[in-house]
């Protein structure tokens, strides 16, 4: 577990079991150190990541089988949701491996409530496709759902998201993008696409989240 920007935003219990495990696994040295510190946690830890190989994946698989507790922790939410221990806990189930969320606050969910839209159904996407055809017809796709859309973007292409959005986004459905969600610098945007657009463009690199209106709410009848 771990928090979403501001550490005040970390369950207690997590501290309780860093305290208690025999071993700490981290996405990135710098967070993991200074999350530890402030936590007045003085415990030595192992970094896994999208860089690790799938062989280091297979090592440390079978590591955890002679470990009596890992904790797992993430660079901000809950890991497994679009982050490297995705990968990990599969291959942990398929080793026999019990799994155990301690649970704590995700970006998906802060945002999705943060929006006011229908929150059921709702579709998590995760990432859509880096090139712009191929994001815009994956956008076409979940659109014609008509769920209440949530996904994620890095800080580099939320101009580029932000285009495609402009372009296949029914003025009908309102979009709410959340920037440094939990931080001193969280800024939110509700409204038409085309509009946060010319709004939210040149901001400053921030962590987004993306919500899109369900496709029946009051709003657009």
């Amino acid at each position: 577990s771990n928090s979403i920007g501001d550490d005040k935003d970390l369950p207690p219990r997590t501290k309780e079991l860093l305290e208690k495990a025999d071993l700490i696994l981290g996405e990135e040295q710098r967070t993991t150190s200074t999350l530890l510190k402030r936590l007045g946690l003085s415990k030595n830890f192992e970094i896994f990541n999208e860089h690790s190989t799938k062989e280091e994946l297979e090592d440390l698989v079978l590591r955890l089988t002679q470990v009596p507790l890992t904790v797992i922790i993430s660079d901000s939410g809950s890991p497994g949701l679009e982050d490297p221990a995705r990968k990990l806990v599969p291959k942990a189930w398929d080793y026999g491996i019990t799994v155990q969320s301690a649970p704590g606050p995700t970006a998906a969910m802060a945002a999705l409530t943060a929006s006011g839209f229908q929150s059921s159904p709702f579709t998590f996407v995760g990432f859509f496709p880096k090139e712009q055809k191929d994001r815009e017809r994956e956008l076409k796709h979940y659109l014609s759902l008509g769920h209440t859309l949530v996904f994620y973007e890095t800080p580099y292409r939320t101009k580029h998201m932000l285009e495609s959005l402009s372009k296949v986004l029914p003025n009908q459905r309102r979009l709410f993008l959340n920037l440094d969600i939990s931080t001193q610098y969280e800024k939110s945007y509700r409204g038409l696409a085309k509009d946060i657009f010319k709004q939210a463009a040149n901001h400053p690199k921030a962590m987004p989240v993306f919500v899109i209106e369900e496709k029946n709410s009051r709003h657009n009848g």
